[in-house]
């Protein structure tokens, strides 16, 4: 799939832009992730972050590339923040995360399965830039390469979650999808064991029960399977969450545990036909 996509596209990176980076003293790193540019300086106690995020962002933005003019000025907004230690270690990990809340999606067309029929629909999700230090078990930053909006979903304001809103292409078929540097693929399998047709409009995944891994021969970043079984439209669907991905993903790498594996109890669907 990747090989396909480079003949397509020669001029994109690879899509890993995260990993192990090395700083001696005194020396920053930059780089261009999609519309976010991002600077990183280790002095002898202190790691300071720099980034300017534009007011818009598009979810096209994928490509990234490593800031040769270290010190080139970011424009206006920009942010600074400094985490102080005792002493700061050469190593540093940037490493991707799933969002910090649900994601919810809304298919360009509404999803129809009919009755007794089971499918796949891939989809994703947009992800987090972390930080990592040795000693340290949290990231000392943790923020969206593209922020996402906000939706609340919910019958009504009283009851439901704030999540973030996201466009989505989902595909029946992997090989439709794009690879994308900053989204991250969750298989939903859908399984309708019911006597009636179902259609959803939306739907809500609760990316932070889900882990993260990285599957080098597709070259994307996965989340292990989802399991939708719908018995009757007078219950709400029961909800799985897998704990391995699917075959197509070939062998993966662990990438990050789920962020919230306690959050369990969650309605992925606010409407079903």
């Amino acid at each position: 799939m990747s090989n396909m996509n480079e003949a397509f596209e020669p001029d994109l990176p690879p899509l890993k832009w995260w990993g192990e980076q090395h700083f001696e003293l005194n020396q920053s790193r930059a780089w261009q992730f999609g519309s976010l540019l991002f600077r990183l300086t280790r002095s002898l106690q202190e790691w300071r972050l720099e980034y300017h995020r534009p007011q818009v962002q598009y979810d096209y933005e994928q490509q990234w590339q490593t800031i040769k003019e270290i010190d080139m000025a970011f424009p206006a907004p920009l942010k600074i923040e400094r985490y102080m230690f005792a002493r700061t270690e050469a190593n540093f990990q940037l490493m991707p995360r799933l969002a910090d809340r649900s994601v919810v999606i809304k298919p360009v067309d509404p999803i129809y399965i009919p009755a007794g029929q089971r499918g796949t629909l891939y989809i994703s999700t947009p992800l987090w830039i972390a930080g990592f230090v040795p000693g340290q078990r949290d990231p000392l930053f943790d923020l969206p390469v593209i922020l996402p909006k906000d939706t609340w979903f919910g019958p009504h304001p009283r009851t439901g979650e704030m999540c973030y809103a996201t466009s989505v292409d989902g595909r029946t078929d992997l090989k439709l999808l794009k690879p994308r540097a900053f989204r991250a693929v969750t298989p939903v399998d859908f399984h309708n064991i019911s006597s009636q047709q179902l259609r959803f409009d939306r739907m809500n995944v609760p990316v932070p029960a889900l882990p993260l891994f990285y599957s080098p021969s597709t070259g994307r970043l996965w989340t292990s399977q989802i399991k939708v079984l719908h018995e009757g439209s007078d219950r709400p669907p029961r909800i799985r969450i897998e704990n391995r991905t699917p075959p197509l993903a070939g062998e993966v790498i662990p990438v990050h545990p789920p962020r919230d594996p306690g959050s369990t109890l969650f309605n992925m669907f606010d409407s079903f036909f």
